[in-house]
C-alpha cells in the first residue's frame, strides 16, 4: 500500500487524500473496541483508541508517526516468502540456522543458562507425536510472534497457552 503521503505536509491534497485512504483501510480491517482504534498520530503512537471522527481530527492536528509504514496495529500483514515446501520461510531458516545462532551468542552462555540442550532438543523434536508441522520450538517462535504482532498483554498470552495446556 502507497504511503508516500505521510511524508507530505498536512495542508497538502495528497495528505488529506492519504487520511482518507488510511481511514477506509482502518475501518475495513482493524478490529475495533466500541467503535474505537489506536490512533497513530505522534501524540496517541498508537497506544489511544479513538473512534474515527478522533482520529482523522488527530491526524491532521498533530501528524502521524512516520516510522508507522507497517499498519501492524491496523491489521496490515506483510506477505511473509514461502519455500517451495509450502513452509514459511522465517521458521524453517530459523530452524536452519539455530546452531549458527546459539555458535553466535556462545554456547557456554547457552550452557551457563542451561538452555542449550533444552534449544536443540525442541528444535527437533515434533510438537506432540505424529505431527509433522511443527516442533516444540517452531511452535513456540510461532506463538510468540503472534503475541508480538497482535500486541497480546502476557496476562492474556499467559491464559491462552493455559487453556492450550488443558485436557
Amino acid at each position: 500500500m502507497d504511503q508516500s503521503w505521510m511524508n507530505a505536509r498536512r495542508i497538502f491534497e495528497e495528505y488529506e487524500k492519504g487520511v482518507s485512504v488510511f481511514l477506509q483501510y482502518v475501518k475495513e480491517n482493524a478490529k475495533s473496541v466500541n467503535e474505537t482504534y489506536f490512533c497513530p498520530c505522534v501524540r496517541c503512537l498508537n497506544q489511544i483508541r479513538q473512534d474515527l471522527g478522533n482520529l482523522h481530527d488527530h491526524l491532521f492536528m498533530f501528524g502521524i508517526t512516520r516510522t508507522y509504514t507497517v499498519w501492524t496495529w491496523h491489521e496490515e500483514v506483510l506477505d511473509q516468502p514461502m519455500t517451495s515446501r509450502g513452509t514459511n520461510y522465517v521458521e524453517e531458516w530459523m530452524s536452519d540456522h539455530l546452531k549458527d545462532m546459539i555458535r553466535d551468542v556462545g554456547e557456554d552462555n547457552f550452557r551457563r543458562a542451561n538452555l542449550y540442550d533444552s534449544l536443540i532438543n525442541d528444535s527437533e523434536q515434533p510438537l506432540y507425536p505424529g505431527c509433522t508441522n511443527f516442533t516444540r520450538f517452531s511452535a513456540t517462535l510461532k506463538l510468540f510472534s503472534l503475541k508480538a504482532r497482535n500486541g497480546w498483554t502476557d496476562k492474556s498470552f499467559t491464559e491462552l497457552l493455559e487453556l492450550l495446556k488443558e485436557d
